[in-house]
Protein backbone atom coordinates (compact mmCIF):
# COMPACT_ATOMS: atom_id res chain seq x y z
CA UNK A 1 0.00 0.00 0.00
CA UNK A 2 2.85 2.37 0.81
CA UNK A 3 4.42 2.05 -2.64
CA UNK A 4 1.04 2.18 -4.37
CA UNK A 5 0.24 5.44 -2.59
CA UNK A 6 3.55 6.95 -3.65
CA UNK A 7 2.84 5.93 -7.25
CA UNK A 8 -0.64 7.49 -7.06
CA UNK A 9 0.88 10.76 -5.82
CA UNK A 10 3.20 10.77 -8.82
CA UNK A 11 0.27 10.54 -11.24
CA UNK A 12 -1.76 13.10 -9.32
CA UNK A 13 1.17 15.53 -9.32
CA UNK A 14 1.60 15.27 -13.08
CA UNK A 15 -2.12 15.84 -13.71
CA UNK A 16 -2.45 18.65 -11.16
CA UNK A 17 0.62 20.40 -12.56
CA UNK A 18 -0.96 20.63 -16.01
CA UNK A 19 -4.35 21.62 -14.60
CA UNK A 20 -3.04 24.47 -12.44
CA UNK A 21 -0.34 25.77 -14.79
CA UNK A 22 -2.64 28.34 -16.49
CA UNK A 23 -3.25 29.89 -13.06
CA UNK A 24 0.44 30.29 -12.26
CA UNK A 25 0.38 27.46 -9.73
CA UNK A 26 3.46 25.27 -9.97
CA UNK A 27 3.15 21.74 -8.63
CA UNK A 28 6.22 19.57 -8.01
CA UNK A 29 6.88 16.11 -6.68
CA UNK A 30 9.65 15.51 -4.17
CA UNK A 31 10.80 11.89 -4.08
CA UNK A 32 12.79 11.44 -0.88
CA UNK A 33 14.94 8.46 -0.13
CA UNK A 34 15.25 7.17 3.41
CA UNK A 35 15.96 9.77 6.08
CA UNK A 36 16.76 9.65 9.78
CA UNK A 37 13.42 10.69 11.26
CA UNK A 38 11.00 9.28 13.80
CA UNK A 39 9.28 7.33 11.04
CA UNK A 40 10.98 4.04 11.89
CA UNK A 41 10.28 4.20 15.62
CA UNK A 42 6.66 5.22 15.03
CA UNK A 43 5.87 2.62 12.37
CA UNK A 44 2.80 0.52 13.15
CA UNK A 45 2.59 -2.91 11.60
CA UNK A 46 -0.39 -5.11 11.04
CA UNK A 47 0.15 -8.50 12.61
CA UNK A 48 1.20 -11.00 9.97
CA UNK A 49 -0.93 -14.09 9.88
CA UNK A 50 1.06 -17.12 10.97
CA UNK A 51 2.06 -19.10 7.94
CA UNK A 52 1.41 -16.25 5.50
CA UNK A 53 3.34 -16.71 2.25
CA UNK A 54 4.51 -13.09 2.64
CA UNK A 55 5.74 -13.31 6.23
CA UNK A 56 9.44 -14.06 5.59
CA UNK A 57 9.76 -11.71 2.63
CA UNK A 58 8.09 -8.96 4.64
CA UNK A 59 10.54 -9.39 7.53
CA UNK A 60 13.58 -9.32 5.21
CA UNK A 61 12.41 -6.28 3.24
CA UNK A 62 11.41 -4.39 6.38
CA UNK A 63 14.81 -5.05 7.96
CA UNK A 64 16.54 -3.50 4.92
CA UNK A 65 14.15 -0.53 4.89
CA UNK A 66 14.59 0.11 8.62
CA UNK A 67 18.37 -0.06 8.31
CA UNK A 68 18.26 2.46 5.47
CA UNK A 69 15.97 4.74 7.49
CA UNK A 70 18.13 4.60 10.60
CA UNK A 71 21.34 5.26 8.66
CA UNK A 72 19.78 7.60 6.10
CA UNK A 73 20.52 11.20 5.32
CA UNK A 74 19.70 14.11 7.61
CA UNK A 75 16.18 15.48 6.99
CA UNK A 76 17.64 18.97 6.56
CA UNK A 77 18.52 17.93 2.99
CA UNK A 78 14.80 17.86 2.19
CA UNK A 79 14.27 21.27 3.82
CA UNK A 80 17.08 22.76 1.73
CA UNK A 81 15.57 21.25 -1.42
CA UNK A 82 12.13 22.69 -0.61
CA UNK A 83 13.69 26.12 -0.16
CA UNK A 84 15.51 25.80 -3.49
CA UNK A 85 12.27 24.79 -5.23
CA UNK A 86 10.36 27.69 -3.67
CA UNK A 87 12.99 30.10 -4.97
CA UNK A 88 12.93 28.61 -8.47
CA UNK A 89 11.13 30.52 -11.22
CA UNK A 90 10.60 27.35 -13.21
CA UNK A 91 10.69 24.24 -11.02
CA UNK A 92 10.96 20.78 -12.56
CA UNK A 93 8.18 18.22 -12.26
CA UNK A 94 10.11 15.96 -9.88
CA UNK A 95 13.07 16.09 -7.58
CA UNK A 96 14.88 13.26 -5.85
CA UNK A 97 16.72 13.74 -2.61
CA UNK A 98 18.58 11.30 -0.42
CA UNK A 99 21.38 8.78 -0.60
CA UNK A 100 23.19 8.59 -3.96
CA UNK A 101 22.16 4.95 -4.49
CA UNK A 102 18.48 5.77 -3.99
CA UNK A 103 18.68 8.77 -6.31
CA UNK A 104 20.43 6.62 -8.92
CA UNK A 105 17.70 3.98 -8.66
CA UNK A 106 15.04 6.61 -9.38
CA UNK A 107 17.02 7.89 -12.36
CA UNK A 108 17.68 4.52 -14.02
CA UNK A 109 14.15 3.16 -13.56
CA UNK A 110 13.04 4.67 -16.86
CA UNK A 111 16.19 3.59 -18.68
CA UNK A 112 16.75 -0.01 -17.62
CA UNK A 113 14.59 -2.83 -18.91
CA UNK A 114 11.79 -3.29 -16.38
CA UNK A 115 12.74 -6.90 -15.63
CA UNK A 116 16.30 -5.91 -14.78
CA UNK A 117 15.15 -3.03 -12.58
CA UNK A 118 12.68 -5.26 -10.74
CA UNK A 119 15.36 -7.92 -10.24
CA UNK A 120 17.79 -5.36 -8.80
CA UNK A 121 15.16 -3.93 -6.47
CA UNK A 122 14.10 -7.37 -5.26
CA UNK A 123 17.73 -8.34 -4.75
CA UNK A 124 18.40 -5.18 -2.73
CA UNK A 125 15.43 -5.86 -0.44
CA UNK A 126 16.45 -9.52 -0.11
CA UNK A 127 13.28 -10.81 -1.73
CA UNK A 128 15.22 -13.21 -3.97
Amino acid sequence: MYSATKFALEGMTEALRMETSPFGIRVVLIEPGDFRTGFTANRRQAAAAAGSPYEEQFKRALAVAEHDELTGSAPELVARLVLRILRSRSPRVRYTVGAPFQRLAAAVKGVLPSGLFEWALMKYYKLI
